[in-house]
């Protein structure tokens, strides 16, 4: 059974006046790719907090330790298990940092904050993200922008109201391979009018996180902070409560992208997904969310001047992890397979059309059924010096530190234009990521 999107977003919150402005196109075509990677060296004094310091907070320090001009002063964490590593790593390379239980205390002591990391469990993103704009601070956070679409709303009002830049961290968006696919379908016509696209996150049965024994975090502190126990704040992506599951985890990563490349939003959702594995790790260990999702968008897309309509299909599967993650777009002339794995970046063309010029003599790669591809890296160094030097650059980092180079250099010059994800394009994935939830409650359509 089909959600219509625009009766999805009426019962869900009502969308301010200039919500929806901020085209995608216009977003990547200010200083094209390379401003993905600009350099930060203009951004002297930016100092920074991060709250939250487990495993994904841990990667974007490791970044922002790693971007020239910009300094940790302060972390924050529930944990002492959490903080503590983080203190123990910034000192050993003679940055220490200050440590907090209470980002509100961090926000308050911490004056010379510029800006704020935000890398919590989902559904404290809004509270946190809010909290740092009313305190003067640019705000960085992590996606799934929340877990509710009203408070993605009201994180981009925040941002209206105090002035302060907020990036959303749908990093492939700073991916320079990403871009030149975006301006290779849109700009040169590389694969002629998008049709299909498809994309999928699997992995096998994993187990549930597990923690340090005899290092737990109190129970009066976890419980005040809303969780029943040590399980729910390891495994907190498992819960209904603090997030929308898999989807949400993964799948938004790659559903932003479908928009992105259409430059438009879905206008309807079909949606199953099931407990495919109820008793697997723990049978006495319920996982709340769908473990297999499937799901299929359609659009209402514009080409060269002309109208007509797309459908992306899309799964994350945590019972089998055949061909793992990988988006391909595929058209009229040809298909562009990307990913944030190098070696599944390519392009096939279709069926007698001929590869632009300065993708010829690049050595092509079986990717089975009789099929040859033309990796997409070796073909960009091959067009320019400006792709090459990209690419070298983009080999050298991990896609966060890119996002997060895209937002320092916004916050250096105080210009919400640089960003490539601000507030806005967040919470127009956020409307079509979380739609899935309604979609799969109404069960499809019963045939038998």
């Amino acid at each position: 059974m089909e959600i219509d999107r625009r009766d999805f977003i009426k019962s869900s919150c009502t969308v301010g006046a200039g919500l929806l402005a901020f085209n995608h196109a216009r977003l990547l075509a200010q200083d094209g790719p390379a401003n993905a990677a600009a350099s930060t060296a203009a951004n002297s004094s930016i100092n920074v907090g991060i709250i939250g310091t487990g495993v994904q907070g841990r990667i974007l320090a490791e970044c922002v330790r790693k971007i020239e001009g910009v300094r940790c002063l302060a972390i924050c964490d529930i944990w002492d298990y959490n903080r503590n590593y983080m203190q123990r790593r910034f000192r050993a390379y003679k940055k220490p940092v200050n440590a907090y239980v209470d980002y509100q205390e961090m926000l308050e002591k911490e004056k010379d904050l510029d800006a704020v990391v935000v890398a919590t469990p989902d559904h404290f993103h809004a509270e946190h993200a809010i909290a740092a704009m009313k305190a003067g601070k640019h705000v960085y956070c992590e996606k799934e922008m929340t877990h509710e679409i009203k408070l993605a709303q009201d994180m981009v009002t925040a941002s209206n109201e105090t002035g302060k830049l907020l990036q959303i961290g749908h990093q492939r968006r700073s991916n320079p391979v990403y871009q030149y696919a975006y301006k290779m379908i849109n700009e040169e016509g590389l694969c002629g009018r998008l049709t299909a696209i498809y994309g999928q996150w699997n992995r096998t049965p994993e187990a549930l996180l597990e923690w340090a024994k005899g290092q737990e975090v109190p129970d009066e502190l976890l419980k005040k902070y809303g969780y029943e126990n040590m399980n729910e704040f390891k495994n907190w992506r498992w819960y209904k409560k603090y997030s929308r599951g898999p989807i949400a985890d993964l799948g938004s990563h790659q559903i932003d992208i479908f928009s992105w490349f259409l430059n438009t939003e879905p206008y309807a959702v079909t949606a199953f997904g099931g407990d495919d594995f109820p008793d697997f790790p723990d049978p006495e260990v319920k996982r709340e969310w769908y473990e297999d999702v499937t799901v299929m968008y359609d659009y209402k897309t514009t080409f060269q001047g002309k109208k007509g309509s797309a459908r992306s299909y899309y799964q994350v599967l945590n019972t089998a992890s055949w061909q793992e993650y990988y988006e391909r777009f595929s058209g009229s002339k040809g298909v562009i397979n990307l990913s944030e794995n190098p070696r599944n970046c390519y392009f096939v063309p279709g069926a007698n059309i001929d590869p632009p010029e300065w993708m010829q003599g690049v050595e092509q790669v079986a990717i089975g059924g009789g099929l040859q591809a033309i990796p997409l890296i070796p073909a960009f160094k091959k067009r320019s010096e400006e792709h090459a030097a990209v690419m070298k650059d983009f080999e050298m980092k991990q896609g966060h530190h890119l996002h997060l180079e895209n937002f320092f250099a916004a916050v250096a010059k105080n210009d919400k234009k640089m960003l490539n994800c601000p507030g806005e394009v967040g919470y127009d994935s956020c409307v079509t990521v979380l739609s899935v939830i309604p979609a799969i409650e109404k069960g499809g359509l019963k045939i038998r």
